[in-house]
């Protein structure tokens, strides 16, 4: 893109975004009296983002508790300003603190869910492959069972996770900031023993991760801090991903907000429901940054790592207790978290290919020297504070 181009777009996305900033700056206001609809926090896919933004999609975006009470006040209860419905750039406007925990010193816990079992995949398996830790999958066909457990081993400490770092939690007067842990990976566990099936249900995803939590020995405690990752393989992969059009979502065990798929379940759980994202090819982020066969597993570590750093930001996912919300960080005028806003930047939303925008998709260098490509995440921060998508290798130059 020529400089003048790329100077017309980055003044005006900044134009924009302090104008919406100036309404959406944290600390949030406190909410009016209203109860957001329980959802978990989808990831869509690239066809779906643009019905997702304008709530035209099955995914409708959850409605954050009513902003903005002064405006409100004014010309009506619960107006939420419209998203500019498009792929290919950020939702401006900075995410606000909305009072709950944030992930202080995050843990993933990656759950192979039924990797080994009689066909779970539609290729032949061919030898066993060794997980870092030593734990071992019989069958990874694709490489994407190792790409995610490399990933997670060695997101820590890198500038990508360290976006998080400005956010914080405050509890009982005490303001405590995300720590960029180097070891961020809690435990893999290979689970071919529980039965699963290519009906798997959100409650069974949820039951695995609960009994993830007991099978890596994790303290109640700290269950707040934990993100039970439950991984499915590609024909016993989550059916309504395809079906509704998402690549991955987030969510947190309460049956008090969704007695249908959490009841009887430990709440306080967090976990990510990574389905086989290859099946949706294109649409879950294959090719969206590496080219060729280097970018056939893209998908894996976009949707996975989107899915990690929007838990250490809001693991209650957005979830409103009568009229009091429990959320972390996110958006105030549309609900979106640091993932989500800068979900897809630079993909062309009417047509093939990639636009060179700032905060697209890049390859990030982990801890060890790996190489994995990543999404961008809202940095409230960047741009002087009025906020954009970093930490990709892709940021504004200011």
């Amino acid at each position: 893109m020529p400089k003048l181009r790329t100077l017309v777009y980055t003044t005006a996305a900044l134009a924009l975004a302090a104008a919406t900033t100036a309404l959406a700056a944290a600390p949030a206001p406190a909410p009016v009296a209203v109860k957001a609809a329980h959802q978990p926090r989808f990831l869509p896919t690239v066809a779906n983002l643009a019905a997702f933004r304008s709530g035209d999609s099955p995914l409708t975006p959850p409605a954050p508790p009513c902003p903005l009470p002064k405006i409100s006040s004014l010309i009506g209860p619960c107006v939420h300003l419209p998203e500019f419905p498009a792929t290919g750039v950020p939702t401006l406007g900075n995410m606000a603190y909305w009072g709950g925990r944030v992930q202080v010193h995050p843990r993933t816990y990656l759950v192979y869910l039924g990797w080994g079992r009689p066909g779970a995949f539609n290729s032949r398996c061919g030898a066993p492959v060794t997980l870092v830790g030593g734990a071992t999958l019989a069958c990874d066909p694709d490489g994407a069972g190792k790409r995610m457990a490399d990933f997670v081993s060695q997101l820590g400490g890198t500038t990508w996770a360290g976006v998080q770092s400005q956010y914080y939690q405050v509890v009982n007067g005490v303001k405590t900031y995300i720590s960029n842990d180097k070891n961020q990976l809690g435990g893999i566990w290979v689970d071919d023993t529980t039965k699963t099936s290519a009906k798997i249900s959100y409650h069974d995803m949820a039951a695995e991760a609960e009994r993830a939590a007991v099978h890596f020995k994790v303290a109640d405690k700290d269950l707040i801090n934990s993100n039970f990752v439950i991984a499915q393989p590609q024909s016993f992969s989550d059916p309504l991903a395809a079906q509704n059009g998402y690549c991955a979502f987030h969510d947190l065990i309460r049956a008090d907000v969704d007695p249908v798929n959490y009841k009887g379940l430990k709440p306080g759980v967090p976990f990510t429901n990574m389905p086989y994202v290859l099946n949706n090819g294109a649409g879950c982020g294959q090719n969206l940054v590496n080219s060729g066969a280097a970018g056939r597993l893209d998908g894996f570590t976009i949707a996975l790592g989107h899915e990690i750093e929007e838990v250490v930001t809001d693991p209650a996912a957005g979830d409103v207790i009568g009229n009091t919300p429990i959320g972390g960080w996110y958006d105030a005028l549309d609900a979106n978290e640091n993932g989500d806003k800068c979900a897809y930047v630079g993909v062309n939303p009417i047509g093939s290919g990639s636009l060179p925008v700032p905060g697209r998709g890049g390859n990030i260098k982990g801890n060890r020297g790996g190489t994995f490509p990543v999404q961008s995440l809202w940095s409230n921060n960047a741009a002087g504070g009025v906020g954009y998508c970093a930490g990709a290798g892709t940021d504004l130059p200011f």
